[in-house]
């Protein structure tokens, strides 16, 4: 069973529905006492709905304000951490047996942002480009970060906070595996470095993007940046007539990194011309995806560090119109894969072997496909400029179905969401939509619509065969669900981590009096874990609804605490009056 099994397509409509606020904790139940700390999401900003934009943050970590009394109130060392993961949301629908939403987003991704004096940052990682293009993570008060529900393969992330200097990584994601992330910006290293053409002459003017801050090459090639976070980093290097390149490479912390080490050699571009051949499927443009052809794919295989490529994210997807054809310039002199998508048509795939000094020609041919059309409904009337998406509910799996490829296949390049995986369209003045069907990708899929208004909603699943599916949106009902935990025998403060859906809340110390309250929670069926000091104490999968609650027993430690001798082990000092 996958970690989460709700359409991301529905989380992003769900941000716009209530602002990104549907989780908060209390210590203490709906009116805590004064004295306990509340978790209260913090604002964030709207993301527009785009079909390239496919996963969006649910749940921001909160911010809470601990006194220093509350927290010498306990002598427990160590704090309980409670994880819970939606495993099914119970206004999703689904069939008995069949394959849950969302069940590709399996990868998981940890880590931690440290400012200056290896203290915790606040921080954004924004997923920027790659199948988590849109979703946003948010580190709590130490700097940790987390998720358990992306999608795997090569994707790019984004890092920004007041005091540090950010970043720009590259990430490898793995189905039902854990990545780490950790970046320091207490010791950074300097960079030098120079961009020359194959015979080794200096190109000034290059456009060189070092670990996101980019600068401007000078005379002979060379470039500078003084301040860069220690790691690997992702370079990207631009200059105009020349294939535009990528490297990961590693900055070395408090010290000089030598220009040897960051000397690239751009090759001349080549350039394609891309001609869409009929006018099936539509309105609107043909979204064209440019890929590595086998070759390519090889060599990046077997490379030891496969830290030398094409950054194929930055073009696609490219749109297309019939009759208009597009050149595209700064392309690899190699075997390239160009795909064609466009609703109500099937897609379409060339092999081109690009050369320099000579463009080459792409000519994709469109055919009409089975279909899935129908009318979008709001009180009655026609919703225009809905948001219309069919989503497979395992996307991994239709995508590599479509390439027919291994899982490997991901990891070839940044790719996007591809749209025999999941498409989205807008409904025209008539709410009218046209989508591909895609059943040969997946013979149940599943199709929502989201108003125009940001407060209404409609979904269902679709089987192969059907051919018109009409949508009447209505305010969606997500239920009132809360968990409550109690742990009898407490006569102190009980320190707390809690992490929902692989995102941290910042930690804070419970009130002895209180339970542990997770409340505004969506209706449905979850995973909590609960562990102590690296010892498990309590796990199931319960459905959680309005009012559920739990007892669990907590170890005699975690109720009793620890003696100084064991804080001073820990290398921490004894609380005052326990």
């Amino acid at each position: 069973m996958s970690s989460t099994t709700r359409s991301l397509g529905v989380v992003a409509f769900l941000l716009l529905l209530f602002g990104g606020g549907l989780l908060f904790l209390t210590g203490g139940g709906r009116q805590p006492v004064a004295s306990t700390p509340v978790l209260r999401p913090e604002p964030t900003s709207l993301p527009e709905p785009v079909a390239s934009v496919q996963l969006v943050e649910l749940i921001p970590p909160a911010k809470i304000e601990v006194s220093a009394e509350e927290v010498a109130r306990t002598s427990v060392l160590w704090p309980l951490r409670v994880e819970l993961d939606l495993l099914e949301a119970s206004y999703l629908p689904s069939t008995e047996g069949g394959t849950p939403i969302g069940s590709g987003a399996s990868a998981k991704l940890l880590g931690r942002i440290m400012g200056s004096g290896d203290q915790g940052a606040r921080a954004r990682i924004e997923f920027v480009a790659g199948p988590n293009a849109g979703r946003v993570l948010l580190t709590d008060v130490t700097g940790s970060f987390g998720a358990t529900d992306l999608y795997p393969g090569l994707s790019i992330v984004e890092v920004h906070g007041d005091g540090i200097l950010g970043s720009r990584r590259e990430v490898r994601l793995r189905q039902e595996r854990e990545t780490l992330l950790n970046i320091g910006y207490g010791r950074p290293g300097s960079v030098e470095g120079r961009v020359q053409d194959r015979d080794g002459a200096g190109l000034e003017g290059a456009a060189v993007t070092v670990d996101g801050t980019r600068v401007t090459t000078g005379p002979d090639g060379f470039f500078f940046l003084g301040s860069v976070a220690s790691g690997q980093v992702l370079v990207e290097v631009e200059f105009e007539g020349y294939a535009a390149y990528q490297e990961l490479a590693w900055v070395a912390a408090g010290k000089p990194n030598a220009a040897d080490r960051m000397t690239f050699t751009l090759q001349p571009e080549a350039t394609m011309q891309i001609v869409i051949d009929g006018n099936a499927g539509g309105p609107g443009p043909v979204q064209v995806i440019l890929l590595p052809g086998q070759e390519s794919q090889r060599l990046q295989q077997e490379s030891a560090h496969r830290n030398m490529r094409y950054p194929w994210h930055a073009l696609n997807p490219i749109e297309v119109y019939p009759g208009s054809p597009k050149t595209v310039t700064g392309l690899p002199a190699e075997v390239v894969k160009v795909y064609a998508f466009r609703p109500g048509a099937e897609g379409a795939m060339q092999v081109v072997n690009l050369r320099t000094g000579r463009p080459g020609l792409c000519t994709l041919h469109l055919e009409p496909a089975p279909r899935l059309t129908g009318i979008v409904t709001l009180g009655g009337q026609p919703a225009a400029d809905a948001i219309v998406r069919l989503e497979a509910p395992n996307r991994v799996r239709a995508a590599l179905s479509y390439f027919r490829e291994g899982s490997q296949y991901l990891e070839t390049a940044v790719m996007p969401s591809l749209p025999p995986a999941v498409q989205e369209v807008r409904t025209n003045a008539n709410g009218r939509y046209t989508l591909t069907a895609w059943a040969d990708q997946s013979a149940t899929r599943y199709l929502e619509a989201r108003g125009a208004d940001g407060r209404t909603w409609a979904g269902r699943l679709v089987q192969k065969g059907e051919e018109v599916v009409d949508l009447d949106l209505k305010e969606v009902d997500l239920g009132d669900a809360d968990l409550s935990l109690e742990f009898p025998g407490r006569f102190q403060g009980l320190p707390l981590e809690v992490v929902i859906e692989g995102a941290p809340h910042d930690p804070w110390i419970l009130p002895p009096q209180d339970e542990l309250v997770v409340g505004d929670l969506l209706d449905g069926r979850w995973h909590l874990k609960l562990t102590w000091h690296g010892t498990p104490i309590f796990e199931e999968t319960l459905e959680i609804g309005a009012g559920t609650r739990r007892e669990v027993e907590l170890p005699a430690e975690c109720v009793e605490g620890q003696d100084e001798e064991a804080w001073r082990r820990a290398g921490r000092e004894y609380p005052q009056n326990p």
